[in-house]
């Protein structure tokens, strides 16, 4: 669920913005060069106070009611509701995450390589639980004498099992 949330909100707002040319629009531009645009408005791009709120800033607030409402356990709000919320939320984040990272350039293929990069490894998490069991059978328990590649591995696959929810030597 937080996989197809997370691939449809990437492509509908990348498609969206490159469609809408909202990116270099010309408000967008006036704001960038800090010139005395509008205060408010909202269109191809949304403007509060002078300052042009990015999709980012609603990924980050999706992402932060999800992982709320998890916390709290509402019995009225499913565990899919709140899969679909934060995958929508991370879509939204991870697309403009190339344009913080390169300081503007919304174009970056840096944020494509991201998303697509965080796509695998939740799909990877998803489709190869067999892989991450034989690799947790593989690697060395915890011991005196252990490298730090067979400590990062353990790591991982510790967080792996949090993510998937495995219990090791359970399923």
């Amino acid at each position: 669920m937080i996989a197809l949330a997370y691939l449809v909100s990437f492509v509908f707002i990348r498609l969206s913005v490159i469609i809408a040319g909202s990116a270099g629009s010309e408000i967008a531009n006036l704001v960038k060069e800090g010139a005395n645009g509008p205060s408010f408005h909202i269109g191809r791009n949304i403007i509060l106070f002078g300052y042009h709120i990015h999709h980012f800033y609603f990924g980050v607030v999706l992402i932060v009611i999800s992982g709320w409402l998890a916390i709290v356990g509402r019995p009225k709000v499913r565990k899919e509701t709140l899969a679909l919320i934060f995958g929508a939320g991370l879509g939204l984040f991870i697309d403009e995450v190339g344009l913080l990272l390169t300081w503007g350039d919304y174009a970056s293929r840096l944020s494509y390589l991201l998303g697509v990069l965080l796509l695998a490894i939740i799909l990877n998490f998803i489709y190869f639980p067999r892989f991450w069991r034989k690799i947790r059978e593989n690697v060395k328990r915890p011991g005196a004498h252990t490298g730090k590649i067979n400590r990062a591995v353990r790591q991982l696959i510790k967080l792996v099992d949090i993510i998937t929810g495995n219990r090791p030597g359970g399923n």
